[in-house]
């Protein structure tokens, strides 16, 4: 049987599911800190591919929407074809996370999705003009301001500074003990961590919840990371030619967003002010976004941001 199959594949974790079934494969993600980032997303998606299919399965398309799509068009050819001798697939499409997030939460092809995860990613597309605008996701060392590595970050700044009488007083501080060991050494056993990057983002979730319960540093913390995110959103949308007929509307994804979370709150209302933009339910999530454009056998308003590597 031929099938298609859809990858979300980001920097914390790499979600792939067959399209039209209900089973979702989640394996480790890979980011650019983690080496040779060809060589891990084939080897992950591979083991995701080999979980996913049955014994009379043949891959027709793969869609991949990666974190660390590479920027070079040759590196591009290259993952797609050492991809499709990995899993057996007749076609393999590759883009950004952005665009299979966009796909799945507004298929009707117009506005700005922000996903708020390890990093960022951040796309506007014109649904009138077929224009597209990328803002930030220029990864941890440049950028991804206000993601998950940038609070977890400033969080365990902010618990160093304490300690050395730098900053003021913070509950972050023992947070950042009672995870990382002694203060001491603490940032030495970050750096000496196999996945640094992941290991900070993930206390993105400990700065939220000590901003929930009252610490002001904390609360300083994911204050400016919404800010940050608000400024990416509103450059994204300055393309849109219909700005001034409607607002443009803005879906938020992305665990460290997800609805009830303190960052969602304030990036509520920071967007509560923006009269030219809306906030939006999503549709989808960016796995059924990539399981979308996996089944799509006519144009979609994404075509042009998809790079496809066909067997010859």
């Amino acid at each position: 049987m031929l099938v298609n199959i859809g990858v979300d594949g980001g920097q914390s974790q790499i979600r792939a599911a067959v399209c039209g079934r209900e089973a979702v494969v989640t394996v480790d993600g890979v980011a650019h800190s983690d080496g040779d980032t060809i060589s891990l997303v084939v080897d992950r998606v591979a083991d995701a591919c080999h979980q996913l299919l049955q014994g009379a399965d043949n891959l027709a398309r793969i869609v991949l929407g990666l974190t660390t799509l590479p920027a070079a068009d040759d590196d591009i050819l290259r993952l797609g074809a050492e991809i499709a001798r990995a899993t057996g697939a007749n076609e393999v499409w590759l883009t950004g996370d952005a665009v299979v997030a966009h796909a799945g939460a507004l298929p009707a092809g117009h506005g700005v999705v922000m996903v708020v995860g390890t990093g960022i990613a951040c796309l506007a597309v014109d649904g009138p003009s077929g224009q597209a605008k990328w803002v930030d996701g220029d990864g941890f060392l440049l950028g991804d301001n206000g993601a998950s590595f940038w609070m977890g970050r400033h969080g365990i700044a902010a618990a160093l500074a304490s300690a050395d009488g730098r900053g003021g007083p913070t509950s972050l501080l023992a947070a950042a003990v009672e995870r990382f060991g002694p203060i001491a050494t603490l940032a030495a056993t970050l750096h000496a961590q196999a996945r640094p990057v992941n290991e900070i983002a993930q206390f993105a979730a400990v700065v939220q919840e000590h901003a929930g319960a009252g610490d002001s540093i904390a609360g300083q913390i994911v204050t400016s990371a919404s800010r940050e995110i608000v400024a990416s959103v509103r450059a994204a949308a300055s393309i849109m030619t219909a700005s001034d007929l409607a607002p443009t509307p803005v879906a938020i994804l992305g665990r460290a967003a997800a609805p009830g979370t303190v960052l969602r709150e304030a990036l509520e209302r920071a967007l509560a002010h923006e009269k030219a933009l809306t906030l939006v339910e999503p549709a989808g999530s960016p796995l059924e976004g990539a399981c979308a454009l996996a089944a799509a056998d006519t144009a979609t308003p994404y075509d042009r941001l998809i790079t496809p590597w066909r067997a010859s």
